[in-house]
């Protein structure tokens, strides 16, 4: 099957499932930058796993190609499924797997997408060497905001296996970031490492200047212990 068939198919049987109602609500959720089938997450994943698993047979050079059309649609359940593509197949491009990313984290951009390539793909990359130090650092110093919040929560499910000191490098350009996302991602991060050290979070917040979000965010899981 060839990518524009494997597509067709995808939007046809999306479409004869969708759900008007849960749409708009979906729509108004996303605020209005994305359209939606109303599909929500179990019954999407249900309707595409099929095809994901039909994909295996796509090249490395198909799969950039599909993850381009799937991000051309208008239809968020596309970007939702690609996503997830590029997770299962990302041995495929594997050392190559940089451009892929970089294309899912800078277009269509949004906490949806975002937070699941970067806690998943993102840090299995890293994980493997297909992403370097230094493409992470880039990303850090971009000023773009996806690949900033990527750069801080790639690491979040390395647990007691996360570079502490490489994510204090990666946070502290960024304390004082005004937008909720990366301030959101800071506390985020360091909650998650709270669950493996959790004095050297206490310390980490203690002895910098965050906002009141990242801080609460933090030390979530800690005030709750106490």
């Amino acid at each position: 099957m060839k990518t524009g068939e494997w597509l067709q198919a995808l939007r046809e049987t999306l479409y004869e499932h969708r759900n008007e109602a849960d749409a708009f609500h979906i729509r108004s959720y996303f605020r209005n930058q994305f359209g939606s089938f109303g599909l929500k997450q179990g019954a999407r994943r249900a309707l595409t796993k099929e095809y994901i698993k039909e994909a295996s047979s796509f090249s490395a050079e198909e799969v950039s190609s599909l993850l381009r059309l799937l991000w051309q649609q208008d239809e968020r359940e596309f970007q939702h499924t690609g996503m997830e593509l590029l997770h299962r197949y990302r041995d495929k491009p594997a050392y190559n797997i940089r451009t892929e990313l970089e294309y899912v984290i800078t277009h269509k951009s949004w906490w949806d997408t975002i937070d699941f390539i970067a806690s998943h793909t993102a840090g299995d990359a890293f994980h493997r060497g297909w992403l370097s130090r230094e493409d992470i650092i880039r990303w850090n110093s971009s000023g773009h905001l996806w690949l900033i919040r990527t750069s801080i929560l790639f690491q979040l499910k390395y647990k007691a296996a996360t570079d502490w000191s490489f994510l204090q490098q990666l946070i502290l350009p960024h304390t004082g970031h005004t937008d909720f996302f990366i301030r959101k991602a800071i506390g985020w991060a360091l909650r998650e490492y709270s669950k493996t050290k959790p004095q050297l979070v206490i310390d980490f917040v203690d002895s910098h200047e965050l906002s009141g979000l990242s801080k609460r965010e933090a030390l979530k899981v800690i005030n709750k212990k106490g």
